[in-house]
């Protein structure tokens, strides 16, 4: 026998052990089988109590196959809990078994074994006998495994396990009081046990990375599961699932060290003792090691290091001449990389087809559209790529990808301006889970966090703080882990800052901007000009502003999303330009600059953005006089805001369609002209409620005081003293920091 050889047969480690619990827990089976065989088992009358004791037994057999060992005080202490019903009789027979086990030794062990052959024979004589247990069960299969183990042990063996048997029954013995089974989790696998079977180790291991997959939430805590992976690994320190449940757990907490000793632990324990010629076992491993590489590389933003992992699978699979893993490597090439993106991505998607990888053409169908959308594709041809990506997740079952589905054509309804399709589509996403009572069927992702939060923004536009408040914190129990959590971050920042916004707390809407900065850069520099333009501190803003522009205006490669920026900050900038001029005169190029950022939102489909653009024109020629053509401007962007807009934008959009109405009353005679006012005093009554609603307090006093004016012209002292006493009570509670809103901003 060569060296090599030997080395092989000293490393092989042996997957099952008969320990005391197992032994335990086959006694118990045991017995059982012995009581439903019993006349007085038989002749109950009450058949709701023998139908809840099987049931019960059933049940706590099954915890105790896939539970971790117990000592033998906590496992009498679960059988005795109120959780089990179970027979007296059952529990005084199972005690005597074990206590003569442990008196008359080896002999009396081998008598038991030999009763369980005989009940396992019995199923195999009788299959359709209600009192024997069938071999295909659970239990069966649980007792089989036993028995043929067991035969396996040589007689010194067989003496090592009564010894361990003596050892662990008398542990009761030296316990002079039991633990209260009330006081007792029952439901929980303990962390501090050492002793799992191969079996009860891959159990676990593929329910927590199906929960870490799906339903973070129900997962256990990062520390918690830690601790049992490395039980486990004292028990099978062979096992590599257990390595990578470890990696995985490591990237929940971002720990780069974690992850990757452990990544590259489960790739060398990945290896079969027994294989005595493995080379293209190793070079599969090599590929596959180093695809993974890349993989968690990417996940802590390591790119250059990604990139060359990447480039090492694709050598070693083009070498190897292994189409799947080129295909996976290729799914991540076209995310590492700017050269011919569009090519990478629509090669991928034909060959994974070819190859019938649905997965993989799915999602690259569905990087493909974000791609047309980021780089201003044909809005008719983004949804029917997603449409043909929708048609191979539900042949297939694709829970994640149906998920992510639905989150990108909300994010795109979101971004073309049509806000309630973007919240349909996110709460279609999350009437998914509606019907999903079992756990395994549901799915709670990145694209149900994304559904949840875009349902809070809805929320947050509408007024609805409380609510708001309510989903974020079902976010927040939901994923508590990255990289999910940012998303909910961001959107709790958006929400903090876009109140405080309203209520005049500019520090406190500065630092939420800040907060938004980390998590999203332009986004955040945004969100800061606003709070400077409000603020009057004109300078810093346009600061902000310039910083964003710059970016977009030197960098050629920008993408949709930049545009999207551009188009917002130009908006902005706009304002503050108005309102730095205000009153003394208007920039002669400041509708020049908003036809040409209009040419730019229209050529990009950003709807809504459009319609601000429109807003903002509309103002500036109500300051300059053209009424008439600022009423033009907003019939063409009324109709969108009012039907995708927020409270605010709703509000401040009726206000100034208010005030170019009574601007260009001027020319009509007094009676026509009264009508006009009224008219608006009263259109006014709503975009107060809708100020109010938002809690946007100083801008419910403007309307207060153009509504006063209105009721003063038209001689109507009752409407126009409510409306000062009103005015006069708000302002004693909330007292404007910007007397100008009503003139400089929309």
């Amino acid at each position: 026998m060569s060296s090599k050889e030997i080395t092989s047969s000293n490393s092989k480690i042996i997957l099952e052990m008969i320990t005391p619990h197992r032994l335990t827990v086959s006694i118990l089976i045991r017995n059982f089988c012995l009581y439903r065989d019993h006349e007085k088992f038989k002749e109950m009358d009450d058949q709701v109590l023998m139908c809840k004791y099987r049931r019960d037994f059933c049940v706590l057999i099954l915890r105790l196959l896939q539970s971790p060992d117990l000592p033998l005080l906590e496992l009498k202490n679960l059988l005795n809990s109120k959780k089990y019903v179970i027979p007296d009789s059952l529990m005084e027979s199972f005690d005597q078994t074990l206590a003569t086990l442990n008196e008359e030794g080896i002999g009396n062990l081998l008598d038991i074994v030999d009763s369980l052959v005989k009940i396992m024979s019995r199923s195999e004589d009788h299959p359709n006998s209600t009192s024997v247990i069938a071999k295909t069960s659970i239990a069966g299969y649980y007792i089989r495994r036993f028995i043929v183990y067991f035969e396996k042990l040589t007689f010194s063996e067989v003496v090592k396990v009564f010894e361990d048997f003596q050892a662990y029954y008398e542990e009761i013995q030296k316990c002079t009081n039991f633990l209260n089974p009330d006081d007792e989790n029952t439901d929980s696998w303990s962390s501090t046990r050492e002793q799992w079977s191969r079996r009860q180790a891959e159990l676990f291991i593929a329910t927590q990375a199906a929960l870490l997959s799906n339903n973070e939430g129900k997962a256990l805590p990062p520390p918690e599961l830690q601790n049992r992976i490395s039980n486990i690994l004292k028990s099978n320190p062979d096992l590599s699932g257990a390595h990578f449940l470890a990696y995985l757990n490591y990237l929940r907490v971002d720990e780069y060290c974690g992850a990757i000793e452990s990544l590259l632990h489960c790739f060398d324990r990945n290896v079969d003792p027994d294989v005595k010629c493995y080379n293209d076992e190793k070079s599969k491993r090599h590929r596959f090691a180093a695809l993974n590489l890349a993989i968690l590389q990417y996940h802590f933003g390591h790119t250059e290091e990604a990139l060359a992992s990447l480039k090492e699978a694709i050598q070693v699979s083009q070498e190897a001449n292994d189409n799947i893993c080129l295909q996976h490597a290729l799914s991540w090439l076209y995310r590492l990389t700017n050269v011919n993106e569009d090519k990478l991505i629509i090669h991928c998607i034909l060959k994974s087809s070819e190859l019938s990888l649905s997965y993989t053409a799915s999602l690259g169908l569905q990087t493909f559209g974000q791609y047309g959308c980021l780089h201003t594709g044909k809005t008719y041809a983004i949804f029917e790529t997603l449409a043909k990506s929708d048609m191979i997740n539900c042949q297939h079952n694709y829970k994640d990808l149906i998920s992510n589905n639905y989150s990108m054509k909300s994010s795109l309804w979101q971004l073309y301006g049509k806000t309630e399709m973007s919240s349909l589509w996110s709460q279609l996403l999350l009437y998914q889970n509606m019907d999903s009572l079992s756990p395994g069927k549901a799915f709670y992702g990145e694209g149900y966090c994304l559904a949840v939060c875009n349902i809070a923004n809805h929320l947050l536009v509408e007024g609805e703080y409380g609510l708001v408040n309510c989903v974020l914190n079902f976010a927040k129990k939901r994923f508590p882990h990255q990289p999910q959590s940012n998303v909910w971050m961001l959107c709790e920042n958006i929400f903090v800052f876009t109140r405080s916004l309203h209520h005049e707390k500019f520090a406190e809407a500065e630092s939420a901007a800040q907060k938004i900065m980390v998590m999203d850069k332009w986004e955040g520099y945004l969100r800061l000009a606003e709070v400077f333009f409000y603020k009057r501190d004109y300078v810093e803003a346009d600061k902000c502003i310039e910083m964003l522009l710059n970016q977009y205006e030197n960098d050629n490669t920008y993408k949709f999303s930049d545009r999207y920026y551009y188009v917002r900050a130009k908006i902005i900038k706009m304002e503050i330009q108005f309102a730095t001029s205000y009153p003394d005169s208007i920039p002669s190029g400041i509708i020049t600059v908003l036809n040409n950022c209009l040419i730019e939102s229209q050529t990009s489909q950003l709807d809504y953005q459009t319609a601000l653009i429109h807003l903002v024109l509309a103002n500036c020629m109500l300051h300059v006089g053209l009424t008439t053509q600022a009423l033009g401007v907003l019939d063409k962007c009324l109709v969108q805001i009012l039907g995708h807009g927020g409270c605010y934008d709703r509000a401040r959009a009726t206000l100034l369609y208010a005030k170019c109405l009574i601007a260009d009353s001027s020319r009509l005679s007094n009676e026509e002209r009264n009508k006009v006012i009224m008219r608006c005093a009263h259109m006014l009554e709503k975009v107060k409620d809708e100020f109010g609603k938002v809690e946007a307090k100083y801008r419910v006093k403007d309307v207060l005081f153009l509504q006063s004016q209105l009721y003063h012209w038209l001689n109507m002292k009752t409407e126009r003293n409510k409306c000062a006493l009103e005015y006069r009570l708000l302002d004693e509670e909330h007292t404007t920091k910007n007397i100008y809103s009503l003139v400089k901003y929309i």
